[in-house]
Parts: structure tokens; sequence; C-alpha cells
């Protein structure tokens, strides 16, 4: 008989290693043990560097703009859709990443809006969803039959894995927030399909996780989905495969709400709704990669990756030849779906690097190890086989020889070797002690060295990736008090900014760089409206009338574009943009030219600021401009998406209202019960077309909804009608059921 060390076996008693607490005070310690792990690493890299998760977008696109809504929020404006004074990105829908219809991102630009430093909040959110993801993989992995301290050891490295740490969390934590609720998903459906659960926990938990507004999220969704499905149907229970096709339906009705805008506005922005599917090779890892997912110090050969990206657990190589690999045959329709999941998963991580509107394949990566994870804590829990020791030894040996070399053959620096020598002593001794310790103490023993070589593992990748320069030190403003009250009187009205966000300071910008000048939405978020603002979309007639690029940045040329008179206007641009302060970075243009009606009103090493000699008549609305024929006698803002015109016309002839408004999709205007013409003007500005029939005085509606909005929430309203009825059906059922029970 092979000798196995297992939980069950006489020989290695190792429930009696463990801890001596009930099986629900040791579920709730091994849980609380987990979040508190995953929590307590979350501050690692903040030992390293204090910025270490304020950079790049998080730090001037999502921060900025989380708090910005946050305020809005807290005024009584929710959902918030559309933002006018933020321009390119001022369409929250049409970006989508923010989740507008999601209530918990709600709460998260709240709690974003009401702490005094923008860092701060930013680490407290990312701690937050790291222990969240730690809780909901631990539950995940128990649903499937994992131990409690299999599931702890496996669930707790998981939120630090490569991908979602130096990916989603430090650059794109709107991502990060998105991946939060897969796990609970995939947990209460694959309960659902066991009769532990019902279809409102799964249209609730699925809604949560479509409505956080990441695509990728959305792929991660119908990834869950697919794998409870093909394992309900491998094991043939059909009535529960229906079930969980109904619940899948629902949820899939609620994303034309969060991706009809989407696809319905994409020809005025910079992204197609189609495209063929092609390989640039960026953040696009292959198969050897994926080899070397045990090695912390490994960094893929992609380029612009200087991290561990394809990290996942120190463990998974290491001890692989010491698992009772019998499980997964013994086993194998239980574990379907999570090896359907983590398949799907893993190859679109290794295939092309734009596919349809997807780009950046390594984004999937923890997608793929999250179901791997769920294989990893069932063969854990099986125990770690002890018979042919010399064998097994050589095995994992020749594993872990195979995978340096891997390492070592994608970066053979000399630099390098020290680090790479140091990894596989390192991986070997641990993956030994953990063997050494499993036989000798039990689950106690292995739980203590595993989640000890999660805290050495994370700790040497905080010390070799995150320092005080990575990520790169650009000394974002992170107090928004300070910043307003820095640029409350700095800068008049609308501000136009032409710099070179990649050029400011040599060679990173320190903190003074930003006395002048904003990155990305820092402007939004200090209550001054800019022109430039962080956008993933853009509006392409606006960006090539004034060169604006996805950051905010804007080049030489813009700063003529701006003068230029409008054919059919006779305006400059300036006027029709409503820009009161020009900002000029002096590397840019060293001398700009003043045109007339502007003036200097302060030059510095680092800016030239214009400002309007005199102001221009403003109306209290968005106006910038009306055909000779047409006296505006009053315009009035309602709100973000209503503003109301009152005219009188000098003739017969039709007549066009500009406003300073992009043309988004979604416009209508109407006079009285008749819509009139919208469509985008120069350099994308809403243009209002009056009719030569049209009464010579009148009001004007002008309003903005997203488009396709009305069908969205009819499917919405369906998708939870569904939900309802197929829950009432689930309730129906189990009280037959026990019926049927209690009288036998």
């Amino acid at each position: 008989m092979a000798n196995t060390v297992s939980l069950d076996e006489t020989d290695v008693p190792a429930e009696q290693k463990t801890p001596r607490a009930g099986p629900n005070g040791a579920r709730f310690g091994f849980a609380a043990l987990t979040c508190a792990l995953a929590g307590l690493l979350a501050q690692f890299p903040l030992l390293r560097n204090p910025l270490a998760y304020y950079t790049d977008d998080a730090a001037i696109q999502i921060l900025p703009t989380w708090f910005r809504l946050g305020e809005q929020v807290r005024s009584g404006s929710w959902p918030v859709t559309l933002d006018v004074g933020s321009w390119m990105g001022g369409n929250l829908v049409l970006e989508s990443l923010f989740g507008v219809w999601n209530p918990v991102n709600a709460l998260v630009w709240v709690f974003v809006s009401i702490m005094p430093d923008l860092a701060l909040a930013g680490d407290v959110v990312r701690s937050a969803a790291f222990s969240a993801i730690a809780l909901g993989s631990y539950l995940l992995f128990r649903e499937y039959g994992a131990r409690s301290w299999a599931a702890s050891v496996t669930a707790a490295p998981l939120p630090f894995c490569g991908s979602l740490f130096f990916f989603d969390a430090v650059k794109w934590p709107a991502a990060l927030l998105a991946f939060v609720w897969i796990p609970y998903l995939w947990w209460v459906t694959r309960r659902m399909a066991k009769g532990k659960g019902n279809a409102v926990w799964v249209f609730v938990l699925g809604v949560l996780a479509v409505t956080a507004g990441n695509p990728y999220g959305m792929l991660g969704v119908c990834g869950v989905l697919f794998a409870v499905l093909i394992e309900t149907a491998v094991n043939r229970r059909w009535r529960v495969t229906g079930e969980v096709f109904l619940a899948s339906a629902a949820i899939a009705a609620v994303a034309p709400l969060v991706y009809l805008p989407l696809l319905l506005s994409s020809q005025v922005t910079w992204r197609s709704a189609g495209g063929s599917p092609r390989n640039t090779g960026e953040l696009t890892p292959n198969l050897s990669d994926l080899l070397n997912a045990s090695f912390p110090d490994y960094v893929p050969e992609i380029p612009n990756v200087g991290d561990s990206a394809v990290f996942f657990c120190w463990f998974a190589v290491p001890l692989a030849a010491w698992f009772d690999w019998s499980v997964v045959r013994q086993r194998r329709r239980e574990l379907t779906g999570c090896l359907v999941f983590a398949g799907i998963f893993l190859l679109l991580a290794i295939g092309p690097s734009d596919l349809w509107m997807f780009r950046w394949p390594l984004r999937l990566l923890h997608y793929g190890y999250l179901g791997l994870a769920v294989l990893l804590a069932v063969l854990l829990s099986a125990g770690l086989r002890t018979d042919h020791l010399r064998r097994r030894t050589m095995i994992a040996t020749a594993l872990l020889l195979f995978c340096s070399y891997l390492g070592w053959a994608a970066n053979p620096a000399p630099s390098m070797l020290r680090r790479q020598v140091l990894t596989v002593l390192g991986l070997a001794v641990l993956s030994g002690t953990a063997v050494w310790a499993f036989r000798r103490l039990g689950t106690r023993g292995l739980v203590a060295v595993v989640h000890a070589g999660t805290v050495g593992t994370f700790a040497l990748q905080v010390h070799w990736f995150v320092d005080g320069h990575t990520p790169p030190p650009y000394y974002y403003p992170t107090n928004i008090a300070e910043a307003r009250a820095h640029f409350a009187h700095r800068y008049q009205g609308a501000v136009f900014q032409i710099s070179d966000l990649g050029g400011i300071g040599p060679p990173r910008p320190g903190p003074e760089a930003w006395h002048d000048l904003m990155p990305g939405s820092f402007y939004q978020a200090t209550g001054i409206e800019s022109i430039n603002a962080y956008t993933g979309m853009g509006f392409s007639a606006l960006s090539n009338a004034v060169c604006l690029s996805y950051n905010g940045s804007a080049c030489v040329d813009a700063y003529s574009a701006l003068w230029q008179r409008v054919p059919g206007t006779e305006a400059p641009l300036a006027n029709l943009l409503r820009v009161d302060t020009v900002v000029v970075q002096r590397r840019l243009i060293p001398e700009p030219v003043v045109p007339a009606g502007w003036h200097v009103v302060r030059r510095t090493d680092l800016i030239t600021v214009l400002e309007r000699t005199v102001a221009a008549p403003r109306t209290n609305g968005r106006l910038s401009w009306a055909s000779p024929n047409v006296r505006v006698t009053a315009n009035t803002v309602l709100d973000n998406r209503h503003e109301t015109v009152r005219f009188s016309r000098l003739d017969s002839r039709s007549g066009h209202l500009l406003l300073a408004r992009l043309a988004w999709p979604g416009y209508t205007a109407k006079m009285g019960d008749r819509q009139l013409p919208t469509h985008p003007g120069p350099a994308g500005l809403l243009q209002v077309d009056i009719p030569a029939d049209a009464p010579n005085s009148s009001d004007i509606r002008i309003s903005w909804s997203p488009p396709g909005i009305r069908i969205a929430l009819i499917c919405a309203a369906l998708g939870a009608l569904t939900t309802t009825a197929l829950a009432a059906a689930q309730a129906h059922q189990r009280r037959h059921a026990a019926l049927r029970r209690a009288s036998r």
C-alpha cells in the first residue's frame, strides 16, 4: 500500500496536531487568519515606498475621479453618468471602468472623498480589497471541499500574485475592485448548484461584478457561470443545469446597462467596437513564463515589464511532486468547473495581445490562477505523499532546476545570477521544510511553513521590485484640500494646459513641479474645469483639433489651434471651448506668442500663464456661440445632463447654436414637442440646429442620456424578474422536498 501522509491516516494523526477548536471555531479562525495575513502583506510595499500604490493611472485618473464622484454622491447625485467639465474623460458611462451603477463603488468614492489624503485613501481601499479577495477565495476553496487550513494557505497569497498585484492593484485599482466579486460569485453559484443557496444571491453578486464596469471582470463572470454550467452538465444534473442557465441569463441581462452605451458611442472615440485579432506582444506572457509561476524573482521577457508579473505562489511547483494527484482523478467530475475556468483563462492569457475590444492578456492571468488555486487547495487538503521519497525528491529537484534554467535563459545577465541562485535554494529549503514539517508535525507544521514562505517570498519581491524608484516617484499631489487652496485664485475659469506630462522635470518631477501644472484628471478633483483630463476612450474630433492625449497632455500644435478662427463662426476655438486661462509648459513653447485679447499674467522657469484681458461675456449655461441671426436671452445649466436656452431670431433663416459640451451620442434638443437636429460641430462640440420653419422665439431643452438606456433598463428589469421567479421556484421545490421527507 502506498505510504501517503494524509489527514485521515493514523500513523500521522494530523487532526491531533491542529488547534483544538470546534469545527466552526477552526473555520472562523482560519478565515480570520487569511484576511489578517492578506491585510498585513498589503502594508509591505508601503514600508519600502510610502507611495507604492500612488502611481500611474491610479494616481492621475482613478483616485482623483473617485474623489470627484464621491463629492457628487454626497451632494445627492447618483448614479453620476456625465461630468461635462471633465470633457473627454467626462462620459463616465462610456468609460465604464468607474462602475457608475455599482452601489459598492459609490461607497468607495464617498470614502475617498472624505479622506484627507488620496494616497492614504487608496492604500486603505486596496488593503480592504486584498482581504476581501482572500476571504472570497477561502470560501470558494472550502466549497470545493478543501480543508480550512489548506484553503487558508492557498487563499492568502492569491491577492499578491504578479498580474493582480503589480498591475491591477498598483496601477488599475478599478480592475482590482472588479476582481473582488469573482470568487464570491463562483462560491454562491456553486452553492446554488448544490442546493445550498438560491438564485437571489447569485444575481446580486453577479450584478455587482458586472456593474463594477471592468470588461475583464465581465469575462470573469462569464467564465464562472460557464464553468459551473459545464460542471453540472458533466454530472448530469440537468435540472440544476437549467437553473444555472437561467441565473446566467438574468445576470447577462444586466450587461447592456454597462456596455451598451460604450458600443453605441464607440464611433466618436479612439476605440473601435471591432477589429481583427493581432499580437504585438504587449503584456502577453507565454507558456514558459507560466512554468516559472512559483519563482518570485522571475521577470518575464515582456516589453515594459520589470517585475514578477507572472508569479502565482511559491509552493505550487516545488510541492508538485509531493501531491496526491489521484485526488484529481477520483474527483474529476467535481473539479470540472475549476479545470474549465483555469483552462479558459490561461489560454486567453497566452493568446493574442488584441482580441476584439480586449487587449493586454496578462490582465487575465490571475483569473486563471484563481481556478488553479481551487485545484491546489484540494490537492493540499489530501496531504503530501511520502512514499518513494528518493524518487519524489529527484522529481522535485529536477522541476526546480528546469524552471530555474528557464528563468536564467530569459535573463542571463550576471547581475541576476545571485538572485536566481538565492531563489532556487530558498524554494528548495522551503519545500523540503514543508515536507519534513508535515511528516513530523502534521498540518500545524505545514500551515506554519507555507504561510511563512508566503510572507518571505512576498517580502523578497517587495525588496526587489518596490523601492524609492519603483514605481517611479512622480510625487503627484495627494492632499486635495491643499491643492484647492493653492489653485483657488491661481487660474481663472476654464483652463487649457499645454504640457507633456512625461517631460516634467529631470529625471522625474518632484513635488514642486505640480505647483503650476496638474496631471491627468487632477484639475477636476480640485474643482477647476479643465479641457485636459485622463481618458481611456477619448473623443476623436476634440483630440484631433487640439492634439490631446489620453493622459491630458497636449502637443505644441494645440497652442496655434486655440487661436485659429473656426470657419462659419469667425470665433477662435478658445472662445468656442470657453477657455479663460491657458497654461503653457515652457519646455514645449519657450516664448508663446500672445494673441490679441490675451496677456501674460505669470511666467516661471516652468510655465507661461495667459488670461483674457477682458473677461468674456458668459451665460449661466454652456452656450459658446450662436449664429448672427439668433439672439440668446437666457441660458441655464440645470445639471450635467440638462440645459435650457431661450432665444429669439432676427429673421426667418435657420440658425445654429454651439455649446461647450462634447457631442456624445445620446443628446437631444427639443423645442416644445418638436425635436431639433443635434450633431458634432467644430472640434466635436455639440451643435443644435434651429430650422427655418421654427418659431422666431422659444425655449430649447437640451438633455443627455446614455444611448440605449431604455432597452438596457428593460433588460435589467427582466433579469430581476427572472431571478425572482427562479428563486420562488427553488423555494417551492425545497418546501416540497422537505414535506416528502417529513412524510416518510
